[in-house]
């Protein structure tokens, strides 16, 4: 064991090494977003995906960098002379811009603009509690983060991803509500993009 340590305390002292945490992300995502504003882009949004204590590592030219208590990852969504884009930040730094296939989830903010601003996700509610003490999982601690920009409005939603699934303690009484919901269709629409633009670091 103590063989292996010192390898490892070698290697990171070798290759070089990096930790950051939420607050370098949320550094790098405003520093991004003010710059689209700065090219008069005033619609666009961003949505942060963490779970809580998640740690991830990635090597990155010839160095180790890893992602301090909690790894976040920041997409970015706007339009740019005609085309739709695509931005991740993480913990590590910026990704390349991936151009999206079509632009049907901006179409899809600009019709639910207003639905998007005003519902919230509801709270996970078991249609049989039990009044015992709880064996089955518990709450994921999984969270997805918008923010939108529109002009010089700006909003927030949050919600846990636990409230949207069906198998705790029984039926999820708000599981319908919830998937009907405009935030969570978009976050759908979100991961079906972020899972096939094959990102690439800056």
């Amino acid at each position: 064991m103590k063989t292996i340590l010192l390898f490892l305390s070698f290697f990171i002292a070798v290759s070089g090494y990096s930790q950051n945490d939420e607050t370098y992300v949320t550094e790098l995502t405003n520093e991004f977003t003010s710059k689209l504003q700065e090219r008069g882009i005033a619609q666009f949004f961003t949505t942060k995906h963490y779970c809580s204590g998640t740690i991830e590592m990635f090597m990155i030219d010839g160095k180790m960098c890893t992602s301090k208590e909690t790894y976040y990852e920041v997409y970015i969504f706007w339009q740019e002379d005609g085309r739709p884009l695509m931005k991740k930040i993480d913990n590590c730094g910026l990704f390349r811009t991936v151009l999206l296939s079509n632009d049907s989830i901006f179409q899809f903010v600009s019709n639910n603009f207003e639905e998007l601003k005003e519902n919230e996700v509801k709270n996970y509610e078991p249609s049989n509690p039990s009044d015992g003490p709880e064996l089955s999982a518990p709450v994921q601690p999984c969270y997805r983060s918008f923010t939108f920009w529109n002009d010089d409005e700006r909003f927030e939603k949050s919600f846990n991803l636990f409230h949207l699934t069906n198998r705790f303690e029984g039926d999820n009484l708000n599981f319908e509500y919830n998937q009907s919901l405009a935030i969570v269709r978009l976050n759908n629409k979100a991961k079906a993009f972020i899972a096939a633009a094959g990102f690439q670091r800056q």
